[in-house]
């Protein structure tokens, strides 16, 4: 009966992955009920995965079935977020020679380019693109490939994601590590869904992560470094593993993990930069935004005030910072634990976002990550809300019953927990 386990959570996935094709009255109530199940679901599939001697010719079957899933969901548009029109119009904008971060797209100035779909479909139409350059070359493609059409983005997505299970299958298998993790990654439903419905974005940034972990694994530091800038440009969240690569390594070391990913960086954004500012929407966003943030939305609840909860939640992020940075873990875990910390110390935690969770647990198993990157699917709940309801409020018992369980199995894995990761050699 035992080896039944497996396929059967492998077809009750199928189903419910081809669910989608069915029509219902309100999709975001079906996607919310899926991505819940399927959470719970893959909760168990971990537990089956981590307790099998998987064969190799399994592990790749398994991850053409994680493939599978999501070419599946290739046609099924946007149901519980619109960003996919903010990324199509920014490759439109520069298809035709205009720059993202200098007009709004209410700006008249674009006037000439609006058409059916844009810009009606975009959320704050009246501010300027937040999206980082390597996102916007990703833009630019997906609308030279299919226009104003969805399914470039997902196309350039996909890639992406194959990439991605590849590195990480690899980077395993360099360390030595189980190659059965990988399907931690390739079976998530949380890249699947939120890259093949919604189409998020973040799906470019984990391959370059990814990749930087392939070359750490080969021990190619300067291509790593490299590779670590084009993560920058792509989304700033990669800049808290910097200041663990400048720990106690020699000068050589710290003059390319300096130089080589700050020089990428800047060649990258100068162009934008000679009539735009880069980074104006982000500035907004980091004042302004709140979503799903548990520090932060308890500490607002307690002093009614957004500025003071914010203030909190940094200072409680960086004490946390500080302790890992003299910590003795290695490296994996401290890049897998500062990413939980800072998703946990957020004011803005929306479910893609622990996509990267997703490819820091395959690479550094831990039982928190799984849970984390599962409750996230609770919080689907708000977008339900808004969507038919127009309401955008966060619920304390919802925060306390998605972040909790993960906060306690954190803390119960620091105790005890033999060292083990990735090392950079000298």
């Amino acid at each position: 009966m035992r080896k039944y386990i497996l396929p059967i959570l492998i077809a009750l996935n199928l189903i419910s992955y081809m669910s989608f094709y069915i029509k219902v009255a309100e999709p975001i109530i079906h996607f919310t009920s899926i991505s819940i199940f399927l959470s719970i679901l893959y909760i168990v599939i971990v537990i089956v995965i981590k307790n099998e001697n998987l064969k190799q010719n399994q592990i790749i079957s398994l991850i053409a079935f994680g493939i599978l899933f999501r070419i599946i969901l290739f046609p099924i548009g946007p149901i519980a977020s619109d960003d996919v029109y903010r990324y199509i119009w920014d490759g439109k904008v520069q298809y035709n020679g205009y720059n993202p971060y200098t007009y709004s797209p209410n700006d008249e100035a674009l006037k000439h380019l609006y058409s059916e779909t844009f810009p009606s479909k975009i959320n704050f139409p009246h501010l300027k693109t937040i999206y980082p350059p390597y996102s916007q070359w990703m833009f630019l493609l997906s609308y030279v490939i299919s226009g104003e059409a969805i399914w470039g983005i997902k196309l350039l997505l996909l890639l992406s994601e194959i990439a991605t299970m590849i590195l990480i299958f690899f980077t395993l298998r360099n360390f030595k590590f189980e190659e059965k993790y990988s399907l931690i990654y390739a079976l998530s439903p949380l890249p699947i869904l939120q890259f093949f419905i919604d189409s998020h974005v973040d799906g470019f940034g984990i391959t370059l992560l990814a990749l930087f972990f392939y070359f750490i694994s080969k021990n190619k530091l300067l291509y790593a470094y490299f590779t670590l800038g084009f993560s920058l440009v792509s989304k700033f969240i990669t800049i808290m593993i910097y200041p663990f690569l400048l720990k106690g390594r020699s000068i050589k070391n710290f003059i390319y993990v300096n130089i080589v990913p700050i020089v990428t960086v800047a060649l990258i954004y100068l162009p934008y930069s000679i009539d735009g500012f880069p980074f104006e929407s982000l500035f907004i966003f980091a004042q302004k935004w709140y979503s799903n943030g548990v520090i932060f939305t308890l500490s607002q609840k307690i002093f009614t005030d957004n500025f003071t909860a914010r203030i909190i939640s940094l200072s409680l992020f960086f004490l946390s910072f500080v302790w890992l940075y003299f910590s003795k873990k290695n490296l994996t875990e401290k890049i897998y634990l500062i990413f939980v910390l800072f998703f946990i110390f957020s004011p803005v935690v929306h479910p893609w976002y622990l996509s990267w969770v997703v490819l820091l647990t395959a690479l550094n198993f831990r039982w928190s990550g799984v849970l984390f990157i599962s409750t996230i699917s609770i919080s689907n709940i708000y977008a339900l809300n808004y969507i038919l309801h127009q309401k955008w409020t966060m619920n304390e018992w919802l925060l306390i019953v998605e972040y909790l369980p993960v906060i306690i199995l954190l803390l119960v894995e620091e105790f005890g927990r033999r060292k083990s990761g990735i090392i950079i050699h000298e």
